[in-house]
This record gives C-alpha cells, structure tokens and sequence, in this order.
C-alpha cells in the first residue's frame, strides 16, 4: 500500500510516531502523579516519615521485574499487544491505588502500586517501538519526540492532582483518591489508542529497508559485529550485545542518570512540605522538573543524531552530577529546588534519549525489546536502591549527604563513556530521500 511520504517518513510511520507519544503522555501523567502523591500517601497510611521513598522503590523494583519478561514478549507477540497489555495492568493498579488510599489499607495501596508500576513499566517501552521504525540517522529524533509526550504528561499529572485536590475538598471526598479516578481514565484511553497502532512497529523494523530505501547505516570497521547491517545484528545475541562496551556505557549512563534523579525526588514533596512549601508552590517546583526532562527532547534527539551518541552522554552525565551540587544548597529556596530539580530532569533527559538510541543502533527488531527490557532491569535496580537510600539519607545526615551522593552517581557515567572510547560508532550521514513513493 502506498502512503504519503514527507521527508521520507512514510504515513504509517508518522501516524504510529503519534499514537506512542500519547502512550508516552499516558505513563508519563501516572508516574508524575505516582511520584508527586506517593510520599504523601505513606505518610497519610503510616505516620512516618522514613518510609517517603517506599513507592519510589516499589516502582522501581516493579518496573525492573516487569522489564526483561515484556521485552521477550513483545520480540515475539509485537509492540501493540505488549503495550496494551502492560495499559490494561496498570488499569488494574490504579483501582487498587484508589481502594487502599480510600479504605486507609496501607497493604491494599501497596499492592496497588505493585500492579500499576508493573503496567507503567511495560508502557515505557514504547522507546523500543519507536526505535523499531527509524534508522539510526533518525533514531533518537524519534525517541525524543515520543519522549517529548512526557512533557505533557508530566504536567497533566500536577493538574490531575491540583483538581483532584479543589474537588476532594469541594465534596468533602479524599484528595488524595479523586487523581486516581482521572489517571484510570486517562489509561483507558491510552489502551484505545494503542489499538490503532498499524503495521506493528516490530514488523517496520523487520523491513526497514523497504520503507526507508535510500538510506544506509553503515558501521566503523571495528564496530563490524556489533552494528554493521541489519543482517548482521539479527544474528547477534542479545548477551553479545550486553558484553559491548557501548551498550555498557549507555547502560550505565542510563541507570545512573535514573538512580540520581531518584535520589533527588524520591522525598522531593515531603521535604519541600517540611520546609512550609504549599501544595500549589510544590506543584510549580514539579512543573519544573517536569520541564527539564521533557521540553528539549526533541532537539535533544535531533542532537544525538547529528553529533553522535556520546557527546549527548557525557552532557547529560555532567548536568546530573551539577545537579547534586546545587541541591546541596538546601530546598528552603524555592529556586534552589527549582534550579535543581529542573537540571537533574534535563541530565536524564539527554542520557535517557541518547542511551535509549545507542541500545536500539546496536540491536535488531528481534532483539531490541529484550535488550532494552535488561537495560530497565538494571536502571530500576540502580534506582529502587537510589529510593530506599534516599529517606534514610535524609533523616539521618539531610539534604547535604542526598545532594553529594546524587553528584556522584551522576557523575560515574563519565568512567564508563570513557571506557568505551571510540567504539561508540558515530552515526551513519543520511542519503538524500525521495519525497514521494515508497510505503
């Protein structure tokens, strides 16, 4: 079937882009929810302060366990059925969220978060979705426009929060059930539109040539193994492509980047509350974080196209750690927290998307899922640990011990980028494309 093409993206392509940045919108409107409600929620069910970081970790160990197992099943069942599936879960959590916050059953509101941590894990997947169509001249401006969605719904989730807030106290309901409602119906309709998703992104990826023929990837000679044709990495096991040097270094830039901001936001609104912050200032502080993780995505990805995977890297490496070191200053400045917040958002942003990419030029179709799901096994260990550190950290030595921690995470990535050196094969000039023709 012939469709439009513009730059050289077919409409089908275009079209599935779309439908994966609302997914994105979905997850990312959940988490900032999850992330902005969790340590008051503990708080409200368990009287204590030291267990702020509980949600964080259980995301984080849900989403590390729910990691490889959707992976391999999206490698073999396709993108939309893992997709939806992971929506349809995370559905499923939400409802147990609500019950256990309403009923104050803190064990009901655990596995609540359990269920929907998993489905929100299988939803980010969607970077592998978005990676299976693109070639590596275009990957990570894919990536970052599905990431983009982020953005809005990183500042969805803040809003679903401050209605449910003026309704809850309007009708006399729980503030702190009524966002749950709004994110179960946001899902929904995430599971819809991920239904439309066709020709499976799996399938494109199996057949990239046929919609993008004019352009080749090529590899540096001694890349050869690892990301030379497409052929070629079919044929490479996903242990071989994790033994690489450059999939460890986007692996580890991604699970510290992730550890880091963790460690920073895990106890972000408890904290930010103990300092005499309202709700509607620590909303705003969010809004900033949210930005820094999302805004520039798209020409973050458009950068690691054009200058390479590992600038990107070492870029995000240094924002993360500087990040560290301004929180150190204290989040009694509101924009002190604000700086903070947004620089450790935007270090993950630019080791997210370029790692996220690199992991997709040195995978196949067949593979990529799978790769990409031990990436996230090991990125949500990092962070899980990162969560439950960070309440301890607090309570015991305050922001100075969390903010020096969280420079020195972020800053490991650099050890490991330099480690891989020149193996980080630079991204393959794009041909001229036709503008019409093709799929």
């Amino acid at each position: 079937m012939q469709t439009a093409r513009v730059d050289g993206i077919s409409g089908a392509i275009r079209r599935n882009t779309w439908l994966l940045f609302l997914a994105q919108v979905c997850v990312s409107a959940g988490l900032s929810t999850s992330a902005q409600l969790g340590s008051l929620i503990v708080y409200h069910l368990s009287g204590t302060a030291a267990l702020a970081g509980l949600p964080s970790a259980i995301y984080s160990l849900a989403y590390a366990g729910v990691g490889y197992p959707a992976g391999r099943f999206m490698d073999r069942r396709g993108r939309r059925a893992g997709l939806m599936l992971g929506f349809v879960v995370a559905l499923g959590g939400a409802l147990l969220i609500a019950a256990g916050v309403s009923l104050r059953w803190f064990a009901a509101y655990i596995a609540g978060m359990i269920v929907f941590s998993a489905g929100v894990g299988t939803g980010m997947l969607a970077r592998a979705a978005a990676g299976d169509m693109y070639p590596a001249s275009r990957r990570a401006g894919a990536v970052g426009l599905v990431v983009s969605g982020g953005l809005a719904g990183g500042l969805l989730g803040p809003s679903l929060v401050a209605l449910g807030d003026r309704l809850g106290r309007a009708l006399g309901a729980n503030p702190l059930v009524l966002p749950w409602a709004f994110v179960f119906a946001v899902f929904a309709a995430g599971a819809v539109a991920l239904s439309w998703l066709n020709p499976d992104p799996r399938e494109i990826g199996r057949r990239l040539a046929e919609y993008f023929p004019d352009e080749v990837e090529e590899a540096s000679p001694e890349d050869a193994p690892i990301t030379g044709s497409a052929a070629a990495r079919e044929t490479t096991s996903v242990p071989a492509i994790i033994a690489s040097r450059p999939a460890q270094a986007a692996m580890v830039a991604l699970a510290c980047a992730q550890a880091s901001m963790v460690m920073l936001m895990a106890t972000s609104s408890l904290m930010l509350s103990f300092h005499g912050h309202s709700t509607g200032t620590i909303s705003l502080i969010w809004m900033a974080h949210i930005l820094g993780m999302f805004a520039l995505a798209v020409p973050a990805g458009r950068l690691a196209d054009r200058v390479g995977r590992r600038p990107v890297l070492i870029g995000g490496a240094l924002l993360t750690a500087s990040s560290g070191l301004v929180f150190t200053l204290g989040v009694h400045s509101v924009w002190t927290a604000a700086v903070a917040f947004y620089l450790v958002g935007l270090g993950w942003c630019l080791g997210f998307i370029a790692g996220a990419a690199l992991l997709g030029d040195l995978s196949h179709a067949t593979t990529r899922g799978r790769v990409v799901g031990v990436n996230d096994l090991f990125t949500n260990l990092a962070a899980m640990m990162a969560a439950l550190l960070s309440g301890a950290l607090l309570a015991r030595g305050g922001e100075l011990t969390v903010g020096v921690l969280a420079a020195i995470v972020g800053s490991v990535p650099l050890l490991a980028i330099a480690r891989a050196g020149g193996t980080i094969a630079p991204i393959p000039v794009r041909a001229a494309t036709t503008t019409d023709g093709g799929r």
